[in-house]
């Protein structure tokens, strides 16, 4: 290790962890990277194989999502090469492993070699910082696929947790219509204080059919066929939910309906503002391990 600093590395992923690397440098970390393209800083020693000296780090940063997939790690630039257990055999403790999307693969391997793992999707901080970036991205998605505008237009988001918080506040603020569905009666309660139309799942097919924009967040099977043999053809739906999505795709192929899943949208529509927002939260989880004493020094 380099004296009292702290070691990142990063191994794939997206333009989101780039930025976050070029903070981390900015603020002192020794940062080490492998598998990425056109690194813009010469301050980042860079790796085009799984060297044991890129190992040597305090924090190793995995991908969001740490997986693609074909089940290989996330490494956009070259995509199906590295498997798990072949970084896992590379890192030893106290290293902490910070990654998107745990599976039972990395909850199994960290387990039998005493690794520390944290999921930065499961941490309050990223959720509600990145629902913001996400809610514009799927405004943006939305504009480039309707030939309206979302000012006026009839507009359904399902779903009232982060992501349909920062959606229907964005969208009633560009002059949309906005109905939100919900389940507890106190997220109805909210709908209706902020001035959004409420409406239940179980209510949910009366109010399809009208509706000329759909977002959902929701992470299970909502649009069912059933439910989409009662939405405007014309209509367009944007899924935000984790794959496959809450949105029978097949069936909306068939009646015509476009409908869309749109994973990873910060990284794609506002890389430098996810970056930075995945950064902040690496920061604030090697600030805890070293609270915890599991890493030190800085």
């Amino acid at each position: 290790m380099a004296g009292n600093q702290i070691v990142l590395t990063f191994i794939g992923g997206d333009a989101r962890q780039i930025e976050a690397m070029n903070m981390a440098v900015k603020e002192g970390f020794i940062v080490k990277a492998m598998g990425f393209k056109d690194i813009p800083s010469d301050s980042i020693k860079v790796y085009n194989n799984l060297e044991d000296d890129c190992f040597i780090c305090h924090a190793l940063i995995l991908p969001i999502p740490y997986k693609n997939k074909y089940g290989y790690i996330n490494i956009p630039s070259d995509p199906q090469s590295i498997i798990l257990e072949q970084v896992m055999k590379k890192v030893e403790p106290p290293t902490i492993i910070i990654l998107g999307k745990a599976d039972h693969d990395i909850k199994k391997q960290a387990e039998e070699k005493n690794i520390r793992f944290f999921d930065i999707l499961e941490e309050e901080s990223f959720a509600i910082l990145n629902a913001i970036p996400t809610a514009e991205g799927a405004i943006q998605r939305a504009m480039e696929k309707t030939d309206i505008t979302l000012h006026g237009a009839n507009v359904l988001v399902l779903g009232y947790g982060r992501i349909g918080r920062c959606l229907a506040r964005m969208l009633k603020g560009i002059g949309a219509r906005v109905t939100v569905e919900a389940r507890k009666p106190e997220d109805l309660a909210w709908i209706y204080e902020n001035g959004y139309n409420g409406v239940h799942l179980d209510d949910l097919d009366s109010v399809l059919s009208s509706q000329q924009v759909i977002f959902n967040t929701i992470p299970h099977l909502v649009l069912t066929r059933e439910r989409l043999k009662k939405v405007d053809k014309d209509a367009v739906i944007i899924d935000l939910a984790s794959a496959p999505g809450g949105t029978d795709f097949e069936a909306a192929k068939e009646f015509g309906i476009r409908a869309y899943l749109e994973l990873s949208l910060p990284g794609i529509v506002a890389p430098k503002t996810a970056g930075r927002i995945v950064y902040q939260v690496i920061k604030e989880l090697i600030e805890r391990s070293q609270k915890l004493g599991i890493i030190r020094g800085l």
